[in-house]
């Protein structure tokens, strides 16, 4: 699977899942400065000092761009 593992998949699916659900629209839909805006928006979001979740989402758009030729 391209290197990754099924679990990298589930997690970048949710991530990406949860992109599209904020704006209702897929991901590849959206301009530059909406991803840049949803992400600083999970950063003023988490009261956690973990960015795992912030790091799962920029990995799994970065994933979905690349596969569909436009990164």
């Amino acid at each position: 699977m391209l290197g990754r593992s099924q679990s990298t998949f589930n997690n970048y699916s949710r991530h990406v899942a949860a992109v599209s659900l904020h704006f209702g629209k897929i991901p590849t839909e959206l301009d530059p400065e909406q991803i840049h805006d949803y992400l600083f928006y999970l950063q003023k979001k988490s009261k956690s000092p973990s960015q795992s979740y912030f790091k799962h989402t920029v990995y799994g758009l970065r994933f979905l761009l690349k596969s569909e030729g436009l990164s």
